[in-house]
């Protein structure tokens, strides 16, 4: 059995959501984004702590982590943030899950089920203004919405859209950035003038919040989502954003130990060869578990107060580290893969990757998971 474990500090979550929501308006809503098992913290766990601390929504990727929400007893309005299927959409709708839509012809389907059922259907119209995923194009966007005011049933409770390179400083990237964000308000604008404007209005996500606070909590604009910010990253640094901090550690075992000689080589495809004598811990954990195998040759462990760089590729299911300069290494050990000590975007930085690559596989694929 692996003996890979996560520990989630719940009071540091908490501490995370207070600390950001004193930067902001108090008029600014909240929507904690706790899809993929809320990054891999456990959606039931983190979706209480939401509530508790005033977040006003919670945004899921799928109709089974709605379903997941609504039996932990968490009330809060649910936007499922991506399309679903037709047969999905009945239980959707009886746990009061609000619906993306970007087209009319979904949102009559849903105002048909609806109807049949006697209910009311909400809805958040997804806007594309440049990622190019989901969502109806920018200036076909107050044609659905005047659409979707005819229909009985619907219930239209938001706009949103999604920023493609927030976290990039590149500044070609920022002004593509910029660009969304205009787009976006031009038609809140349009909208407004129109009588058209829903109530809820959102563009900026952790990284957009953090680059772009004042233009993405601009007036008309009146909720940002917030995912890894929360969770204690900075995908892009700020001074008025610090202050956050990691609330998952994950932990797994040295299992093994190996004496090398100068000229051996380590692991798949001898990318790694010793230059002296050299002392190998093997640790039960690896891309099988999420470990991202980008971190092969360049990333790093926590192991007795010291720092164990990786060697070797990752393996399915372990991964070597140098243990030569760190004395008193035994099987049974704790090994610190990220959590306070070595946060993940400092490993995400060494791979060259988005920190949530490198933190949303690994925790979900940890094979233990317990709350402090």
């Amino acid at each position: 059995m692996s003996t890979s474990l996560v520990r989630i500090d719940l009071a540091t979550l908490a501490n995370n959501i207070e600390r950001i929501r004193a930067e902001l308006p108090e008029s600014l809503k909240v929507l904690f984004a706790v899809k993929s098992d809320a990054y891999g913290h456990g959606i039931e766990a983190v979706s209480h702590i939401a509530e508790e601390t005033g977040v006003e929504y919670l945004g899921v990727a799928t109709v089974e982590e709605g379903v997941s929400i609504r039996h932990a007893g968490v009330k809060l309005p649910v936007l499922l943030l991506g399309p679903v299927l037709h047969s999905e959409a009945s239980v959707a709708l009886d746990l009061d899950l609000t619906f993306q839509v970007s087209d009319i012809e979904f949102a009559e389907f849903l105002s048909h089920l609806a109807q049949q059922t006697k209910k009311k259907v909400r809805v958040q119209v997804n806007v594309d203004t440049g990622m190019h995923r989901f969502g109806v194009r920018s200036e076909n966007a107050l044609l659905l919405l005047t659409k979707l005011r005819t229909l009985p049933a619907v219930d239209i409770v938001g706009i949103f859209s999604h920023l493609s390179a927030a976290a990039s400083e590149l500044p070609d990237d920022q002004s593509y950035t910029m660009q969304q964000i205009e787009h976006f308000k031009s038609l809140l604008a349009e909208l407004d003038h129109a009588n058209l404007l829903p109530p809820l209005r959102h563009i900026g996500n952790s990284a957009g919040l953090i680059q772009y606070r004042d233009r993405v909590t601009s007036p008309r604009v009146n909720m940002v989502r917030i995912g890894t910010l929360f969770y204690g990253y900075l995908e892009v640094r700020r001074p008025w954003a610090k202050g956050v901090n990691p609330v998952a550690t994950l932990t797994t075992r040295v299992i093994a130990l190996k004496e090398l000689a100068p000229g051996d080589y380590v692991g798949y495809g001898r990318t790694y060869k010793t230059s002296c004598h050299q002392r190998i811990a093997i640790l039960s954990i690896g891309y099988g578990s999420g470990i991202s195998p980008h971190l092969a040759n360049c990333g790093e462990v926590w192991l007795k107060e010291r720092y164990a760089p990786v060697i070797g590729k990752i393996c399915l299911d372990h991964t070597t580290v140098d243990v030569t300069n760190i004395d008193g290494v035994s099987v049974g050990d704790e090994v610190e893969v990220f959590g306070l000590h070595l946060p993940a975007d400092h490993l995400a930085e060494m791979a060259k990757l988005p920190v949530s690559e490198v933190l949303v596989p690994a925790l979900r694929g940890a094979a233990n998971r317990v709350y402090q």
